[in-house]
């Protein structure tokens, strides 16, 4: 009798899991092609064949003040799910990052008798080691992409493994010449790439003064100044580079512009990661809203905010925070990138190493295993 095709439910809240659920999905279709999946996403998860029940558009916000000010609509999301779950039962929850509420969604599973795989660990490190206690017994198994990860949890009791992280295998490279052609860069100067972020917010609040600072190091340096922009509406970036036509826009060209970047301005999060990839000397900007970074610095136990940083467990990146996040200091951190060959050579070997702890390439396909020795006799 053939068994039926296996029926998953993913939940990625943000733009970086909708990347990595994506991929998920074509990994394991590898092994299942008739698999059915449902859940929370974005473009990149629909067109892989997923079945969105509710678009990342809706749900990636930044600040605990504005998850508050929402929480009416992600309980109403949160009691949706449970519903989908409950009705459809899939043979496995795969969650992926976003805690805040993928935590609580396992706590439903787990009550109702259902198999939770956690993807991309949450970062309970960064809150104190031991909350990770609390995520026992919410999570069949863990699969982490630090290396350090695995040891922390399966030391608390929660099985985990070790896969890499993801954009290994999601990076690419081009040929400097055609990357520069297609997007009108001169190639006579050095680029200084400008990363602000996937939100709204967080390009309000940075990118004026990433390109102040830009604007400084240009004028001692002479570089050209190109913006990798993220899905968001050419408005919002035209605002803050006002009316002198003096800055490149990319759009789809994120990857390329960290490759060829001299150096990089970049906010905190995923693309620090990226950077760090591509080997691209950079300096790391926060900036939070006060209430925000004030009940953050009370909660967060860790030295950087920077991945790069957290894994080399010592500062080869500067990083500026808050009042901190000024054109004079970005342009500061940012001359030796532009006037010292020698320090700019040993960031570079410093990324290097950092490289190396990411793992090798194949972390979806470790994890979509994974996912089908979660199946049991289910398994298509």
């Amino acid at each position: 009798m053939k068994r039926a095709a296996p029926s998953i439910m993913i939940i990625a809240g943000e733009a970086s899991g909708d990347v990595y659920g994506a991929r998920l999905i074509d990994a394991f279709r590898i092994l299942h092609p008739e698999a059915h999946f449902f859940g929370i996403g974005g473009n990149r998860m629909r067109t892989a064949g997923m079945e969105l029940l509710y678009h990342i558009d809706q749900t990636a916000v930044m600040g605990f003040v504005e998850v508050v000010k929402r929480y009416p609509f992600f309980r109403e999301m949160l009691d949706a799910c449970e519903q989908q779950y409950r009705e459809r039962r899939p043979d496995v929850v795969v969650l992926i990052d976003y805690p805040g509420f993928n935590l609580r969604l396992a706590g439903k599973v787990k009550k109702a008798g259902g198999r939770v795989l956690y993807y991309i660990s949450p970062q309970v490190w960064a809150w104190g080691k031991d909350r990770a206690l609390k995520m026992r017994g919410l999570v069949d198994h863990l699969a982490c992409v630090f290396p350090f990860e695995e040891a922390l949890f399966n030391d608390r009791g929660i099985p985990t493994t070790y896969v890499g992280h993801p954009l290994v295998e999601i990076i690419e490279r081009s040929e400097r010449t055609s990357f520069l052609t297609t997007h009108a860069l001169p190639d006579d100067r050095r680029i200084l790439g400008l990363f602000p972020g996937s939100r709204v917010q967080e390009v309000q609040r940075l990118l004026p003064t990433m390109l102040d600072g830009a604007r400084m190091i240009r004028e001692e340096c002479d570089c050209t100044i190109a913006i990798g922009a993220a899905g968001l509406p050419d408005e919002l970036y035209a605002e803050a580079i006002g009316d002198v036509d003096d800055v490149h826009l990319l759009r789809d060209a994120t990857h390329g512009l960290m490759q060829h970047s001299h150096a990089a301005i970049v906010a905190s999060g995923t693309a620090t990661v990226e950077t760090a990839l591509y080997e691209t000397p950079m300096v790391i900007v926060y900036r939070a809203s006060w209430l925000n970074y004030q009940i953050g610095r009370r909660l967060i136990n860790v030295n950087h905010i920077g991945m790069v940083n957290i894994l080399a467990g010592r500062r080869i990146v500067p990083e500026l925070l808050q009042n901190d996040v000024q054109a004079e200091y970005i342009a500061e951190y940012m001359y030796p990138y532009f006037r010292n060959p020698r320090q700019r050579a040993d960031t570079i070997a410093q990324l290097r190493e950092v490289k190396l702890l990411m793992g090798e390439p194949g972390a979806s396909l470790r994890t979509a295993e994974l996912l089908d020795s979660m199946l049991g006799d289910k398994a298509a």
